[in-house]
């Protein structure tokens, strides 16, 4: 899926040059930024603030796990994600607003310019970015089906977000 991905990325930046790339610092993020930038001659610019939301004492397990080492924990957080703090987790609206501040400072940092910004993240921090960009209420970002790989692209007027695609490139063919 990689190597699709990458020649997807460069398809659209052929067909409209990309200027710039964020990502995570986190290595499957990183790997795919850098393969993309490296074909296209771009610099990737790594990002704390792009990480995947930290899931505390729930990151890596399955529901059952989860629900095994503390079921009402797990029950309250199901019930409201946005507002209930994992232990040893991040909030998920203090890392939504993190993801707000990271879009400010992009549009501080390329004002007046006609950049085309590739941002390679992780489904968390998609979430957010989409629900800022497009100024949708959070808990409203279960509408978007951000699946591993998936691209969305987003123009932005003055602030205002367009959302012009969100689809899953067909990995299957070889």
């Amino acid at each position: 899926m990689k190597i699709q991905l990458i020649d997807e990325l460069v398809d659209m930046h052929q067909k409209s040059p990309i200027t710039h790339v964020y990502t995570s610092p986190t290595l499957r993020a990183f790997k795919i930024a850098e393969a993309f930038s490296s074909t296209v001659g771009l610099q990737v610019q790594t990002q704390k603030v792009l990480r995947e939301y930290h899931f505390g004492i729930f990151d890596g397990l399955s529901e059952a796990e989860a629900r095994q080492i503390d079921e009402p924990l797990w029950e309250s957080w199901m019930h409201d994600p946005n507002n209930v703090t994992l232990p040893e987790g991040d909030n998920y609206m203090e890392y939504h607003k993190r993801q707000a501040g990271f879009l400010k400072e992009l549009h501080r940092n390329h004002a007046g310019q006609k950049a085309r910004i590739l941002i390679v993240s992780h489904a968390g921090a998609i979430h957010s970015l989409l629900t800022n960009l497009l100024d949708i209420e959070l808990d409203k970002k279960w509408h978007f089906d951000v699946a591993l790989g998936s691209i969305a692209e987003v123009d932005t007027i003055d602030g205002y977000g367009i959302l012009r695609r969100l689809y899953l490139p067909d990995y299957t063919e070889e």
